[in-house]
């Protein structure tokens, strides 16, 4: 079956069909992959049947990989995989249960954010466990030129602990770890390096302030810019099934995952998550 890329929205996402992610492809249909990545941000790849092991030789094909800081969430002999998982074994935490139900995009309060994270679908819930994405390219451009302006040139904190304040589910299982990543600032307008589009950078899961502006006026402008970057117009929701994976572009987009499921719908996935190597 020939490689075939069919967009899923005017502004975000499409479905990449004939193609298996449990081999290597080849050079020619890699480069219609990462062409589909830079061009729609999101890629939706179905029926697949991933190892941990084939899942991260396809990831690093986009670059090297980051370990993520939650430990007792990896696979021990594949440390680049992240479990996001509701499942027990002996009473223990299989991986991260309920991760990322807030806007969010992965690892920005990391010094070097992410390029993207493939997230596969072990076994997903037959109902409920959806995920969000909403493009911060369509996000910055759907802006006034007055704001456009105004965000040139300013920078914001990121930090890790911001996520788990005032969210009581989120601190499930991961509070240990949260001073291990100190502040970091990165700007608030990225030009994508590949696509050159111009996108907002930051999310109310991991940004604390814009730090130019003065607290009443931060509360008034990350709001807004939250509200801007979520609207219908620019998000896609993505109902699992399992066997999907995944490939978003964290450059250019903010996702959440939607807290309707609960301990009965087991929900058990694998995440690698790539490095942005590039200089902003």
């Amino acid at each position: 079956m020939a490689l075939t890329v069919t967009p899923l929205t005017p502004n975000l996402g499409a479905e990449i069909s004939g193609v298996d992610l449990s081999v290597p492809l080849s050079n020619s249909d890699f480069d219609t992959v990462h062409q589909a990545f830079v061009d729609h941000s999101l890629l939706v790849f179905r029926g697949q049947d991933l190892s941990p092991k084939a899942q991260v030789a396809f990831s690093q094909r986009f670059g090297p990989l980051m370990i993520h800081v939650l430990k007792e969430a990896l696979i021990e002999d594949q440390p680049e995989i992240y479990k996001i998982s509701n499942l027990t074994e002996d009473g223990k935490p299989v991986g991260r249960a309920y991760a990322g139900q807030y806007w969010h995009s992965d690892l920005t309060y990391e010094p070097q954010p992410s390029l993207g994270s493939l997230l596969y679908g072990v076994q997903v819930p037959e109902v409920g466990g959806d995920t969000l994405f909403a493009s911060t390219a369509h996000a910055y451009e759907t802006l006034s030129p007055a704001m456009q302006g105004f965000l040139e040139g300013l920078t914001a904190e990121h930090h890790f602990a911001h996520a788990f304040r005032e969210r009581p589910k989120a601190k499930t299982g991961s509070p240990n770890h949260l001073e291990e990543r100190p502040p970091v600032v990165h700007p608030v307008v990225r030009t994508h390096p590949e696509s050159g589009r111009k996108c907002l950078f930051l999310n109310e899961g991991f940004t604390v302030r814009i730090k130019e502006l003065a607290p009443a006026e931060n509360k008034a402008v990350m709001q807004f810019l939250f509200d801007h970057m979520t609207r219908a117009q620019s998000v896609l929701r993505h109902h699992w099934q399992d066997g999907d994976a995944v490939l978003w572009d964290n450059r250019a987009l903010v996702h959440r995952g939607v807290d309707d499921y609960g301990d009965d719908s087991p929900r058990h996935m694998h995440r690698t998550t790539i490095e942005d190597t590039a200089e902003y």
